[in-house]
């Protein structure tokens, strides 16, 4: 077991997750995302769309290439390809913290990695993670699997607090998303880098939206 992976991929991992909802507190406040069926409906959705896309085809191109430049250059697309500015944003913090996390357990020197870390300009928690685990030899379907899971995992938890659903309904929900974890995987092996980025509008619009909420909990 790898237990690096673990860690990084652990709620209690300091990356700033829980204070961001990408979009989740808008669908809230506006009664589309209310009980444990639209929670569920809403996740699954995301798995399919927005992370898909952008999260898990980012760590697999990056998995294909294993170049710095390319890395940067899929990071950068990345943040022109975000139009909502507090998801922007948000991604850049949590993978800034990432970096910052990383670089303070004392791990044995990675040339490639600190490369990275001094040339990234504006960090994203997917290409950081995924350089990362590339230049640290960790197996992609480990990497991938262990991230994806603690995405839905983090989302689920802001549900349960934003709706709220119980603990309970929370397990069930994540439970009835293991299989649409491995359609995900597997729907990811067949997709291409003209794929990247083929995110929901339909998110980007409620991310936008939530910079006007007369009350807000999470910074995105």
């Amino acid at each position: 077991m790898n237990f690096l992976l673990l860690q990084i991929n652990d709620t209690a991992f300091p990356i700033g997750s829980y204070t961001q909802s990408f979009g989740l507190e808008t669908y809230v406040l506006h009664n589309i995302v209310k009980n444990q069926e639209t929670a569920y409906m809403y996740i699954k959705s995301l798995l399919h769309s927005q992370l898909l896309y952008v999260d898990f085809l980012a760590i697999k191109l990056i998995y294909e290439t294993q170049d710095l430049s390319k890395v940067l250059y899929l990071e950068s697309l990345i943040n022109v390809a975000t139009p909502a500015q507090e998801t922007r944003q948000g991604m850049q913090k949590i993978g800034t913290r990432f970096i910052k996390a990383v670089s303070s357990m004392s791990l044995p020197f990675n040339k490639a990695f600190h490369s990275y870390i001094e040339l990234c300009k504006t960090p994203v928690h997917a290409t950081a993670y995924g350089f990362f685990c590339v230049t640290h030899n960790i197996h992609f379907g480990e990497a991938l699997s262990y991230y994806m899971y603690a995405l839905a995992s983090n989302i689920l938890i802001n549900c349960v607090k934003l709706i709220p659903l119980s603990q309970y309904d929370g397990q069930k929900i994540l439970y009835n998303l293991h299989t649409e974890f491995e359609k995900v995987y597997a729907k990811l092996q067949i997709l291409q880098e003209e794929d990247f980025c083929n995110a929901s509008v339909h998110n980007d619009i409620k991310s936008m939206q939530h910079e006007a909420l007369h009350s807000r909990l999470y910074m995105s």
